[in-house]
């Protein structure tokens, strides 16, 4: 097994809203780029992708505002004429650029012989260019490359910190598990504890101190420090399951159909390859126990801070 990385791919145009959150595609547009990948690779070459790990170095949401003050709205395009000379009307969606890189889990493919290794690497290139990633499309990838899959902390912090600056998105799903066994509030508002800027009115303790008669306004704390996002990592099934054909206007008439609804968790952005102890902390993948399908971690990210200092010789 090895690792398959995908450094500088730059996107134009993808998603940037799914579901309820705004900011970033879905982990769960990533996963389907590389099944994609892998099923067009797997037939001539034999090897099969699996897990993925998102490293962003750059993004751009295409949104504006009036001033300091005003709601970002999004930069629209105009679409054509409709067919009776009227103009057409404007469906709202959120587009982004974004600059990422991908680490693949690889099955099939051990290395050895770098002649090969060139050939598959130029030959998944120029069929990940061809596809759309996240509802974007690719319009520059600076390489792609074979790496032992690393068994160490150390050889996985050397393998990430060629790829900075940059931010790994990591599963924090235990947090929010976390947040909810020690609370009485339903899941929604513990999720969005960790989401929402919130204040809370204090009145001054000494009533003795005039000027501080008024009160404050302070900041709430969130439940867990660090670059805490929200994230949509997947799908729960809320109907049965429909014969092939059985539901009318569906994309594929030959699959047996249910319908879904949208899953959301808690992820965190880490900018330091010494927290990653194992490649399994960072690397996503699918896990499916009926009626869930999601995208998660094998393991999670340590909650402390690494005091250990970088070592730049690689």
């Amino acid at each position: 097994m090895s690792l398959f990385i995908i450094k500088n791919m730059h996107i134009e145009g993808a998603n940037a809203i799914a579901g309820f959150t705004y900011g970033f595609p879905a982990i769960t547009q990533f996963l389907g780029f590389v099944h994609a990948l892998s099923r067009k690779i797997e037939p001539q070459h034999g090897i099969s992708f699996d897990g993925c790990a998102v490293m962003c170095h750059q993004h751009q949401v295409h949104a504006y505002r009036g001033s300091d003050w005003d709601d970002y709205g999004f930069a629209l395009t105009r679409n054509p004429l409709a067919k009776d000379g009227k103009t057409a009307p404007i469906v709202e969606e959120g587009k982004m650029n974004l600059c990422v890189s991908l680490l693949i889990e690889c099955k099939g493919f051990s290395g050895g012989n770098s002649d090969q290794e060139q050939l598959i690497s130029d030959a998944i290139k120029t069929l990940a260019v061809s596809q759309r990633c996240a509802g974007g499309r690719i319009t520059h990838i600076e390489a792609c490359h074979f790496k032992p899959m690393p068994n160490e902390a150390s050889g996985c912090r050397k393998l990430l910190r060629p790829l900075l600056p940059g931010f790994i998105l990591c599963d924090r799903s235990d947090y929010l598990q976390q947040h909810n066994e020690s609370n009485d509030q339903n899941m929604i508002m513990n999720w969005l504890d960790f989401i929402a800027v919130g204040y809370r009115y204090e009145m001054p303790t000494d009533s003795d101190n005039v000027e501080a008669e008024q009160g404050k306004w302070k900041s709430i704390t969130k439940p867990q420090s660090g670059y805490l996002v929200p994230l949509m990592i997947g799908y729960k099934q809320i109907s049965d399951v429909f014969a092939a054909g059985e539901v009318a206007n569906v994309r594929d008439n030959t699959t047996p159909f249910a319908f879904t609804e949208a899953v959301y968790s808690v992820g965190e952005w880490i900018g330091r390859p010494s927290r990653v102890e194992s490649i399994n902390q960072i690397l996503w993948r699918y896990q499916y126990s009926s009626p869930y399908y999601l995208c998660r971690a094998q393991q999670s990210i340590h909650s402390i801070e690494s005091n250990e200092d970088f070592d730049f010789s690689y």
